[in-house]
């Protein structure tokens, strides 16, 4: 075994439950604006939407194979870099396209939908391209995974939360509209309380194992965000849908890719530091992504340049009447 695997986490069972019921909340987030509207403005207005999630769940997978297979020291950074492509964009990038005075009603339609194809995609996409790399199908033709604690685990990370936010937005959509705005703000927080809890006990095994996991997320990230900004600008949508295209391929729930190795791959810590540090670099490199955007005007789409974050925010996010 690689002794990035036989590394020790400081991640005890109640902190483990803690965060998956804390990634649940984030999918949940997100799943209240799984809308008609959110599906009909797709339809309307397929292109940038088409695009992202195209290059979000068919290329950057691919990308992060390639990457695992050529770059990756080990089979379980691979596993890594596969498991964090393969899960759905974030509420994290929804927050970010707004600072980036991007459209992030967008941005919003196409986190919703790749949420609610990930129930089945993630896990089968991740299987597929595992698959597909001799080392990390030997690695996981290793490892007996539980078939009760996967289900378990699903439940509390995808499933539930998916139809919590269904059955809310469903059933009732004033109580779904009046808490969707919140619910994302408090997503944002959760998401660096999940990175937070990660780094601040495991600070000395994320820092020794640093010099070989970073690179191979800093080129999947870097070419994730060239892959998702050169797509939307080869097809032709405006600024602001760039600007949203972009975010939403390179920013995945990396939460649910820590909840996700944490639960299915314990003994393989290089899958849980890969995913953390990759939630690092979003932190990081995001913001100055989105802070470097929000100094740059708008012309083609003057509501989004909105010299007020809050109010594009929630203009973008209002329910329609």
């Amino acid at each position: 075994m690689e002794a990035i695997d036989q590394a020790l986490f400081n991640f005890s069972p109640k902190i483990g439950m803690a965060v998956a019921v804390m990634v649940g909340f984030l999918v949940f987030a997100v799943a209240l604006d799984l809308t008609w509207d959110q599906f009909r403005r797709v339809l309307r207005k397929p292109k940038a939407p088409g695009i992202g999630l195209l290059a979000q769940y068919l290329i950057l997978p691919g990308v992060a194979f390639g990457v695992g297979l050529l770059i990756a020291g080990t089979p379980s950074i691979a596993l890594g870099l596969l498991l964090v492509a393969c899960c759905p964009a974030g509420a994290l990038s929804n927050y970010l396209t707004g600072v980036a005075r991007g459209s992030v009603a967008t941005s919003v339609s196409m986190t919703a939908t790749s949420t609610l194809f990930s129930v089945l995609v993630t896990p089968l996409l991740f299987a597929f391209w595992a698959s597909m790399n001799p080392e990390t199908k030997a690695v996981l033709e290793q490892i007996e995974i539980d078939p009760k604690r996967a289900a378990m685990v699903l439940l509390i990370m995808l499933i539930v939360p998916v139809a919590a936010g269904l059955i809310i937005r469903a059933w009732r959509p004033e109580t779904a509209d009046k808490i969707r705005l919140s619910a994302r703000r408090i997503a944002g927080v959760v998401f660096a309380v999940v990175v937070a809890i990660l780094l601040l006990g495991n600070v000395k095994v994320l820092g020794s194992f640093a010099q070989i996991a970073l690179l191979p997320v800093l080129i999947t990230f870097a070419i994730a965000v060239v892959l998702g900004w050169g797509l939307a600008r080869v097809s032709g949508p405006m600024a602001a849908d760039r600007r949203a295209v972009t975010l939403e391929v390179a920013f995945q729930n990396v939460a649910l890719a820590v909840g996700l190795a944490v639960a299915f791959f314990p003994e393989l810590a290089g899958v849980a530091i890969t995913s953390i540090l990759w939630g690092v670099v979003h932190l990081t490199i995001g913001f100055a992504i989105a802070a470097m955007w929000m100094r740059i005007p708008i012309a083609d789409d003057p509501a989004v340049a909105s010299r007020s974050l809050l109010s594009s925010y929630r203009s973008a996010s209002a329910p329609r009447t």
